[in-house]
């Protein structure tokens, strides 16, 4: 399969090249070349911006495109007219954001998306409040052009190899070096995740097969509560170590910021439930498979061990923890 891609060299894109590669694809990617440029044997590499230099693909023909960096309409819109005659199928990398109403018990498909925003047009930079609609807008611009031969995935928690945010690899690596954990309390909220290999993999499928359509993106194969994910994290931590579940009250007083500063909590009053209860039933359909969980932990441990580095993005540093943990402790 000729198969374009644009980016390819960092996280998710990372994947779906190194998979495409190992299938014998022919890839091209097309980037800035700012990261990993050079990475990949036998693979073709445009370096251009794709909010100018879209011509430097005249010529060329691609069975499919996987888009994982577009953030702006205008930007995804420019590049699917473009592609549409040299490239039949648009894969967009979307996200779990674009829905407007997550405060439900389950997310799927159908649940309603962000409307569209025309001041949004004018945004140049990516913020958290914008994000969930400028790729909402994305999607629909993606569709429009390609009908049937745009394929639509929303991802949410993309984890595994070579993501450097610490969204998740800060729990393997936290539970390892032991001690104290601290830890919200809601332990018996869901959590939901998907390796970036096997999200990469199922694209590649998808792709393979021009499927179209919006389809979600999420894990694991079977439901699972955040104490379970702790209970399984501690298995890597010295004996004696204990998890201490902190109030979320208290972690606000404490100025602790949830998803960021304690990894996939998401406070029970914050009108998102559905984040973590996202609907596998058409994605499972579509021939998703996810591997286990030890795998994706194996891989992000290995990883840090390969780096000699602590991934913690914007998680809690030790020290922080510590003041964290003897703030509890003191307080009535």
């Amino acid at each position: 399969m000729r198969l374009l891609i644009l980016g390819g060299t960092s996280f998710l894109g990372r994947h779906l090249a190194e998979q495409a590669v190992a299938r014998g694809y022919d890839v091209t990617l097309f980037n800035r070349g700012q990261t990993n440029p050079g990475l990949y044997e036998g693979v073709t590499e445009i370096h251009g911006d794709r909010t100018k230099d879209l011509a430097m693909l005249e010529g060329l023909e691609f069975d499919s495109v996987i888009d994982p960096s577009g953030y702006f309409p205008r930007d995804v819109e420019a590049t699917a007219k473009f592609l549409k005659p040299i490239a039949p199928h648009y894969a967009f990398i979307s996200s779990g954001s674009v829905y407007a109403d997550p405060d439900v018990d389950e997310l799927t498909e159908d649940s309603p998306a962000f409307a569209y925003d025309e001041a949004l047009e004018a945004e140049t930079e990516i913020k958290p409040e914008t994000y969930g609609p400028l790729k909402a807008e994305c999607e629909r611009r993606a569709c429009q052009v390609y009908g049937d031969g745009a394929l639509i995935l929303r991802p949410g928690l993309i984890v595994g190899r070579y993501d450097a945010t610490g969204r998740f690899s800060y729990w393997p690596q936290r539970m390892r070096r032991g001690g104290a954990i601290a830890a919200p309390d809601t332990l018996s909220a869901p959590v939901q995740f998907l390796d970036a290999h096997d999200l990469a993999r199922w694209t590649l499928d998808l792709c393979e097969r021009k499927v179209g359509g919006i389809l979600n993106a999420v894990g694991p194969a079977k439901p699972m509560i955040f104490s379970d994910l702790l209970t399984t994290f501690l298995g890597l931590a010295p004996e004696g170590s204990t998890v201490v579940p902190l109030p979320e009250a208290f972690l606000k007083e404490q100025g602790v910021s949830p998803w960021t500063g304690l990894p996939l909590w998401i406070p029970a009053d914050a009108g998102a439930r559905g984040f973590m209860a996202v609907s596998t039933t058409k994605m499972l359909a579509h021939g998703m498979k996810i591997r286990p969980l030890s795998e994706t932990v194996a891989d992000i441990l290995a990883e840090i061990d390969e780096n000699g580095t602590f991934l913690a993005g914007a998680s809690l540093t030790e020290e922080a923890e510590q003041k964290l943990l003897a703030a509890w402790d003191a307080s009535p």
